[in-house]
């Protein structure tokens, strides 16, 4: 069997070699590329190909941060939108729903839930006031849904195309006739 050669000093490895990554090292030479100290066997990490860092400087300038709460990501996590965070953090902040393996949206860095992007960025219904998230008729320089565009004196449905005007209001052209 031949002797290892460590890979900082270029010497025989005797009597004791750490092997790791694919390469041998003399204990003293298995040091953090950041900070030089001697690393843990047990507890490195491997960054920039193969390069060992210990834990500390690993946590502290090569780790992914989560986008919500900033701190490492260590185990599982969620990239999203050029992002990450850790599952727990990936939620809506109108009512802390989780979002994962849910539709969100969005919205200046800030995640919603579809309820409350609905809720908070739709266009509203000129008839009820609630939230338009499917078809809508436009008219009288607003949004409506198919069946709140009424006639404002029958209540009956009127078509976008085919209505009055009365005080600002649409109308359905019997109410529109003189009587």
């Amino acid at each position: 069997m031949s002797p290892s050669i460590c890979c900082r000093c270029n010497e025989e490895i005797w009597p004791r070699a750490i092997s790791s990554l694919g390469k041998a090292y003399h204990p003293h030479h298995f040091t953090c590329r950041d900070c030089g100290l001697v690393v843990d066997p047990t507890l490195f990490y491997a960054v920039d190909g193969n390069e060992l860092v210990c834990s500390e400087c690993y946590l502290g300038h090569h780790a992914a941060r989560c986008s919500a709460c900033r701190t490492p990501i260590l185990e599982r996590g969620v990239v999203a939108l050029g992002r990450k965070w850790h599952e727990k953090c990936f939620r809506c902040v109108s009512c802390s729903r989780s979002l994962v393996s849910s539709t969100f949206f969005e919205i200046n860095g800030y995640l919603f839930c579809k309820s409350h992007f609905r809720e908070l960025f739709s266009s509203r219904c000129a008839g009820c006031a609630k939230p338009i998230d499917r078809k809508a008729v436009v008219a009288l320089s607003t949004k409506w849904h198919e069946e709140c565009f009424k006639c404002h004196n029958c209540r009956r449905r009127i078509s976008a195309s085919e209505f009055g005007i009365q005080q600002g209001r649409p109308i359905c052209l019997d109410c529109q006739k003189p009587s």
